[in-house]
């Protein structure tokens, strides 16, 4: 094979792309009840459009930290349900590579006798599927 037909082959081959790799993303989930509200639970998104639900601490101001990797920084989301008779102010903050995505805080009082299923419930980011 002559030379210049060797270096067209080798220049061309540094111009293809490489196959490109989807970037993740470090994301936080933090929580936090401040008033007792006991059987309180943070439901979120996890790898592959899974979630995750923990329960939070009946103990005023315990804060509850979670994490995960995620594709897309837009799937983050987490759901924070009180029942009733308990209402609080209610934290909720979604880090995405160590800085503060989306923050809420919000009073939430749960209506009793109400079969709403967003009774109780503070939603942060993208919607949690069920």
């Amino acid at each position: 094979m002559p030379l210049a037909a060797l270096m067209i082959v080798a220049a061309g081959s540094q111009l293809t792309p490489a196959t490109a790799r989807a970037d993740l993303h470090n994301i936080t989930y933090r929580a936090r009840v401040d008033g007792v509200a006991p059987d309180s639970q943070a439901t979120f998104v996890i790898n592959g459009g899974h979630t995750n639900t923990a329960g939070l601490s009946s103990v005023s101001g315990n804060a509850f930290e979670a994490n995960t990797v995620l594709p897309d920084p837009q799937q983050a989301g987490m759901r924070i349900v009180l029942h009733w008779p308990y209402a609080a102010n209610v934290h909720c903050e979604i880090d995405v590579d160590d800085n503060v995505f989306t923050q809420l805080d919000q009073m939430v009082r749960p209506a009793p006798g109400n079969a709403d299923p967003n009774n109780g419930v503070l939603q942060c980011g993208a919607p949690v599927p069920s």
